[in-house]
C-alpha cells in the first residue's frame, strides 16, 4: 500500500518527467523551425549523400583489397584523393564567387561523385581506384559553396540548429548501412561491392536532382558573382592573402581550424583502416557482414545526442560542448584499442562514442566558425580552411598505412594522441574566452 510520502514522490517524479518532455519538445520545435528554403533542400538531400558515403567508406577499402590492392596502397590511394581535394578546395571558394554557389556545388558534386561511382562499379585493378580517387577529389570544390548556401540568408542564432539537423539527417542514413552488409553477405565482397556502388550511383543522382530543384542562389552569392567577374587574378590572390591573415590573427578561427584538421585526420584513419582492422585476422577478426552494425550504432548514438543533448547546448555552453564532444572521441579510441579479438562489445562502444562526439562537436564547431567569419569573406575563408585542412590530412593515409604494417593498433594509437591534442586546444580556447570575459 502506497503511503502519502510515496505518492508525493511519485507525483513529483511525474511532474519532472512531464516538464522535461515539454522542454525537450520545445527545443526540438525551435531547432526544426530554423532552416530557410535553401537549407531545407540541402537537409532533405543529406540522407541520400549519407547512405552512399557511409557504404563507400565502410566497404570501399575491403572492396579494394579483394580486387588486389595492398593495404599500404589503400593509404596511398587515399592520399591521391586528398591531394586533388586540396586543389579543388582552393578553386572552390573563387568559383563560388565567380559562378555562383549553386552552379559550383552541383557541377563539382556531379563530376566528383557520379563519374567515380561508375569507375568503382567497373573496377578491375589498382589503376581504376587511383583514377577514381583523383576524380572523386573534385567534389571538394563544392564544400565552400555548400557551406555558404547552408548559412547565408539565415540568422546567426539559427546556424547551430541548422548544422545539428544536417548532422541528424546525414547520420540517420547510417542506419541503412546494414543493407550494404546484406549485399556483401549475399554476394561476397566483390559482387556485393559492385551492387553497393550501383545503388549508390542512383542514390547520388537522386540527391543532385533534389538540390537542383530546391536550391536557389543566395543573395550574397548573387552580389559576389557581379563583383568577382570584374576581379583580376592579382585581386583574387590578394583576397586569399587577406583571408589567410584573418585566420592567423583570430584565435577563435585558428583554434577551430586546428580542431577541424585533427578531426579530419583522425576520420581518415578510422574510415580507411577501421573496417580493415576489425576484419583482419591480425586485428579483431570479425566477419565483414557483421561490422555493418558499427555505422548503425554510430548513427543511433548521434541521433540520440542530436535530439536530447545538442538542443540544450546554448551560446553560453558552446565551449563546454566542444570539450564534451572531443572527450567522447577520446573514449571511442580507447575502446577500440582495448577491444579483444572476436568481440563486438568494445567496437560497438567505439562506434557509439564516435557518434556522440560527432553529434556534439561538429554542429557547435561549424556554427561557431560560421559566426566568426565575415559574410563577404565567407567563400574564400571556407575555401582556404578546406585547403589547409586537406594539406594537413594528406599524410594521414600513408602514415596510417605504414603504422598498420608494423602493428594494426598503431594508427588508432596515433588517433588517440591527436584527440588528446584537440582537448588541450579546447581547454585553451575556454581559458581565452574566460579571460576575455573578465577584461570586458
Amino acid at each position: 500500500m502506497k503511503t502519502q510520502h510515496t505518492r508525493g514522490k511519485s507525483r513529483k517524479a511525474t511532474f519532472l518527467l512531464r516538464n522535461l518532455a515539454t522542454r525537450q519538445t520545445e527545443s526540438l520545435k525551435t531547432m526544426l523551425r530554423a532552416p530557410g528554403p535553401n537549407a531545407r533542400a540541402l537537409i532533405i538531400s543529406e540522407p541520400f549523400w549519407g547512405t552512399a558515403i557511409s557504404w563507400y567508406n565502410l566497404y570501399g577499402p575491403l572492396y579494394m583489397v579483394a580486387l588486389g590492392v595492398s593495404k599500404t596502397q589503400v593509404g596511398l590511394i587515399t592520399a591521391i584523393g586528398l591531394t586533388v581535394q586540396v586543389l579543388s578546395a582552393l578553386m572552390g571558394g573563387h568559383l563560388s564567387d565567380r559562378w555562383g554557389r549553386k552552379r559550383t556545388m552541383q557541377l563539382a558534386d556531379t563530376f566528383g561523385w557520379v563519374i567515380p561511382s561508375i569507375i568503382w562499379l567497373t573496377a578491375q585493378n589498382t589503376y581504376y581506384f587511383i583514377i577514381a580517387a583523383a576524380i572523386n577529389g573534385i567534389y571538394h570544390a563544392a564544400i565552400p559553396a555548400w557551406g555558404c548556401l547552408l548559412v547565408e540568408d539565415t540568422h546567426p542564432k539559427d546556424r547551430q540548429s541548422i548544422y545539428a539537423i544536417v548532422q541528424m539527417m546525414f547520420v540517420g542514413s547510417g542506419l541503412l548501412v546494414p543493407i550494404g552488409g546484406l549485399m556483401v553477405q549475399r554476394w561476397g565482397t566483390i559482387t556485393g561491392g559492385r551492387a553497393i556502388y550501383l545503388t549508390g550511383l542512383f542514390i547520388i543522382i537522386s540527391a543532385l536532382t533534389i538540390r537542383q530543384k530546391g536550391v536557389k542562389e543566395s543573395s550574397m552569392g548573387e552580389d559576389m558573382v557581379g563583383a568577382t567577374i570584374k576581379a583580376s587574378p592579382l585581386d583574387v590572390m590578394g583576397e586569399f592573402s587577406t583571408s589567410f591573415r584573418l585566420i592567423k590573427d583570430s584565435p577563435v578561427i585558428l583554434v577551430l581550424f586546428l580542431v577541424q584538421a585533427i578531426a579530419m585526420f583522425t576520420a581518415v584513419i578510422r574510415n580507411t583502416y577501421g573496417a580493415l582492422y576489425m576484419t583482419d585476422t591480425t586485428g579483431l577478426g570479425l566477419l565483414p557482414a557483421t561490422i555493418a552494425v558499427i555505422p548503425a550504432a554510430t548513427s543511433g548514438a548521434m541521433i540520440v545526442a542530436l535530439l536530447l543533448i545538442v538542443p540544450h547546448i546554448g551560446p553560453k555552453q558552446t565551449h563546454r560542448g566542444l570539450q564534451l564532444g572531443a572527450f567522447c572521441f577520446t573514449l571511442g579510441s580507447l575502446a577500440l584499442l582495448a577491444a579483444p579479438p572476436g568481440s563486438m562489445l568494445l567496437p560497438l562502444a567505439f562506434a557509439a562514442c564516435n557518434g556522440l562526439g560527432a553529434a556534439i562537436l561538429d554542429p557547435i564547431r561549424q556554427a561557431s566558425l560560421a559566426n566568426a567569419i565575415p559574410d563577404r569573406a565567407r567563400a574564400k575563408i571556407n575555401s582556404l580552411i578546406a585547403v589547409l585542412t586537406l594539406i594537413a590530412t594528406i599524410p594521414a593515409g600513408p602514415v596510417a598505412g605504414a603504422l598498420y604494417s608494423v602493428n594494426p593498433k598503431l594508427p588508432f594509437a596515433l588517433a588517440l594522441a591527436l584527440q588528446l591534442c584537440t582537448q588541450i586546444l579546447l581547454f585553451w580556447l575556454i581559458a581565452y574566452h574566460t579571460k576575455g570575459a573578465r577584461n570586458t
